[in-house]
């Protein structure tokens, strides 16, 4: 089989293989990269809770607004690009996908170095404002400045990847990466005694070796044909308003992180922040399937959606959303049942391990409720529909802003969390309603034009 043969193959399968089949096997292949990605997110927090102390992982958790910042502008240039190329793959402009692709590419560079200047010009009033106690101010300063050099290398590449069907690639440039920061985690925090420090230089060399990955992707694999040439305007603001929706949904993410923060700051002080960190990163690992499913959809919807092919697309979300709510069910009995033993796997205080039981009691209700604005956000981003996408990931913050607020400041502490999950649950109910009425309109659409195909 020709190399050329051999790229296009996964193009193909789909348009014609099985929805659920298709859907199922690049969330898996998504899901063994989110759940590493998770894993070592996990044992990153194991090394500096055990290595360097309570406050380390709490300035973490302060740092945590950026880091999904960060986060979100690499993967909406990405989730942007991947958006616009699957549907110009599914029509077959391969030329214009990789005209796309390689403006995706240089946007990516330009951006990372201008937050990176913005960071470090507004360092202690960024820290401040994402709740730095004063315990836990040096330490977030340590590792909020490393993080922010190793900015450029923070690529969201690997949606490109998964939008021409290389979910295999897609793996291996997270799986590995992963195995080098794991590594160098223990050999820089424990071996070298360098502290919150060691974990910060780990997370950037990751970041570098998952930046090297995509290169030699695009100069050796790709089944798309990049030449150098002056980044064209129109092509950029397409992939950037393309892209907003994805920015949207992390920064929704950190701005929840954010109210959450500054609320657990007054109400809690330290401790609340403390704990709250293991609580995050549990539910972070709680949100992994979602995550998986909707990035697994979205090339498929956006290669059939190109292709004219509108009951595959269509289902694919409905299949999506229906293997959401089965996970979702697992993760809630699990979450409300063991919640003691999962915070103790974090710490052995005894205090955080009781307070954070509650916090993460309350936060898995949300759970049957996630994946919906989730999985719908990244259906319409698929199909170039940027509103909808928007207004999916936006419902929960407009929800959660005035819900916090409120809530906390009539029934404490709690009362954010429970917020939180209302919020998730309004959010869920609204772009469920607008999905159902969507999906009506395109089927009386696909029937007119069957009828007009019949009778022409």
């Amino acid at each position: 089989m020709s190399e050329k043969v051999i790229k296009v193959k996964s193009i193909e399968a789909m348009k014609n293989e099985s929805v659920p089949r298709l859907v199922m096997k690049y969330a898996l292949t998504t899901l063994v990269a989110l759940f590493a990605n998770s894993i070592y997110t996990l044992t990153d927090s194991l090394f500096v809770s055990w290595g360097v102390g309570d406050n380390a992982m709490g300035a973490i958790s302060i740092v945590l607004p950026f880091t999904i910042i960060q986060g979100a502008i690499s993967t909406a240039l990405g989730g942007g690009a991947a958006s616009i190329i699957s549907r110009k793959i599914g029509d077959g402009k391969m030329d214009e996908a990789s005209e796309v692709a390689f403006n995706a590419r240089i946007t990516f560079y330009l951006t990372a170095v201008l937050v990176t200047i913005i960071g470090f010009a507004t360092l202690k009033p960024t820290l401040i404002a994402f709740g730095a106690t004063d315990e836990i101010y040096e330490y977030a300063k340590q590792y909020y400045m490393i993080i922010l050099v190793g900015n450029i290398f923070s690529t969201g590449f690997s949606s490109i990847i998964r939008a021409e069907g290389k979910m295999t690639y897609g793996l291996l440039i997270w799986i590995i990466p992963i195995a080098v920061n794991i590594i160098l985690d223990a050999v820089f925090i424990l071996v070298f005694g360098w502290g919150i420090r060691g974990s910060a230089a780990a997370t950037v060399i990751c970041q570098f070796t998952s930046f090297s990955m995509s290169i030699l992707f695009f100069a050796k694999f790709s089944a798309l044909k990049y030449k150098f040439t002056k980044p064209k305007k129109n092509v950029v603001l397409d992939i950037v308003t393309m892209g907003l929706s994805a920015l949207i949904q992390s920064g929704i993410l950190s701005i929840t992180m954010l109210i959450i923060n500054n609320v657990l700051k007054f109400s809690g002080g330290t401790l609340a922040i403390n704990t709250f960190s293991y609580v995050n990163k549990l539910l972070t690992f709680g949100l992994i399937p979602f995550i998986a499913l909707g990035q697994a959809m979205s090339p498929i919807v956006g290669v059939n959606y190109g292709a004219k092919q509108g009951k595959r697309e269509i289902n694919a979300c409905i299949f999506s959303l229906i293997a959401s709510c089965a996970y979702s069910i697992v993760a809630l009995i699990l979450m409300e049942v063991i919640p003691n033993y999962l915070i103790a796997a974090f710490t052995n205080d005894k205090e955080i391990i009781a307070y954070g039981a509650k916090m993460l009691k309350i936060i898995a209700i949300s759970l049957p409720f996630t994946g919906f604005p989730l999985i719908l956000g990244a259906y319409y981003q698929a199909k170039g529909k940027k509103k909808l996408s928007a207004f999916s990931y936006i419902s929960i913050i407009v929800f959660i802003i005035p819900l916090a607020f409120i809530m906390a400041k009539y029934l404490g502490l709690f009362g954010a969390f429970g917020a939180y999950v209302i919020a998730m649950a309004a959010s869920a109910t609204v772009t469920l309603i607008i999905f159902i009425y969507g999906v009506k309109k395109e089927k009386k659409k696909l029937e007119e034009l069957s009828w007009i195909e019949r009778n022409a």
